[in-house]
């Protein structure tokens, strides 16, 4: 196995900060493009990052995203080690908040909005039944970084809003909480998955909610925003991340700060603005 040799399929918010990310530490990367998913030579270590969670507009592109291209790429390449990025958010419909690696996750069939867990749950089957112990599922939690290329995630949203328009819309309830964990902080543990993980599930989580509010009151601190609150939303209270898998395992413990950090992100956006 070329430990420091990878393949990058997804080129978005995360595929773009693993790709930073492995160069800083003077790997060699593959990026195929796109559209062209079957290859003669040795992929050596793949991260699958693509993702569309646009369900209700294109699911078959959101079909294909998460559930079609992972078949089509594990089953007409050779690789070395297979890494699916899935998500925390499988854990939202467990009523009793279990969160851990074996814990069975829910879906509600009736709901449109369950397509894209759906998927991802499927995927990651598929990856599971294959009697192959370097192919691992990745359940990542939200991500956060200086890369502002992607205008799907909340924090980079309302840090351009914050400083572009002076104001921060917020269309969901600020007693909410997620938990928050920088891309420099998943992807260091990642990389140890990959290279000696001995379980083929893991969360890679902050493993703390943080409230909305919070967040909010200190990117209006630093900007000097408006904030235009509705609390018409219900409360939506993501459940505690367990990490304890990478914790044991590899004294996992995060190096950053959401709330620290939030000045240097926005010093950084701006500066971006100026090139």
């Amino acid at each position: 196995m070329k430990k420091n040799s990878f393949t990058i399929f997804g080129q978005g918010f995360v595929g773009t900060n693993i790709s930073i990310f492995l160069k800083k530490r003077k790997c060699k990367i593959f990026i195929p493009k796109k559209g062209k998913y079957k290859f003669k030579k040795n992929l050596h270590n793949v991260i699958y990052c693509i993702g569309n969670q646009n369900w209700l507009k294109d699911p078959k592109i959101t079909f294909d995203a998460n559930l079609g291209l992972v078949r089509e790429i594990i089953f007409n390449n050779k690789f070395d080690s297979f890494t699916l990025l899935s998500t925390t958010r499988l854990y939202f419909a467990n009523v009793e908040g279990k969160t851990s690696e074996n814990d069975p996750v829910r879906i509600n069939s009736n709901k449109k909005n369950f397509l894209y867990n759906s998927l991802k749950i499927a995927a990651e089957n598929l990856c599971l039944t294959l009697n192959n112990k370097n192919i691992k599922v990745i359940r990542m939690s939200n991500l956060y970084g200086d890369n502002f290329t992607n205008q799907a995630y909340l924090l980079p949203t309302w840090i351009r809003n914050s400083i572009l328009n002076k104001k921060i819309d917020l269309y969901i309830n600020k007693n909410s909480t997620k938990d928050f964990i920088y891309v420099d902080d998943a992807f260091d543990v990642l990389l140890k998955i990959i290279k000696k993980g001995k379980y083929r599930v893991y969360n890679v989580a902050s493993g703390k909610n943080i409230k909305l509010f919070k967040i909010l009151k200190e990117i209006k601190k630093i900007t000097n925003c408006k904030i235009n609150y509705t609390n018409r939303s219900n409360i939506v209270k993501e459940p505690k991340i367990n990490i304890k898998r990478i914790v044991n395992e590899f004294n996992f413990k995060p190096k950053n700060n959401l709330i620290d950090l939030l000045n240097d992100l926005i010093i950084n956006y701006k500066n971006n603005l100026l090139k």
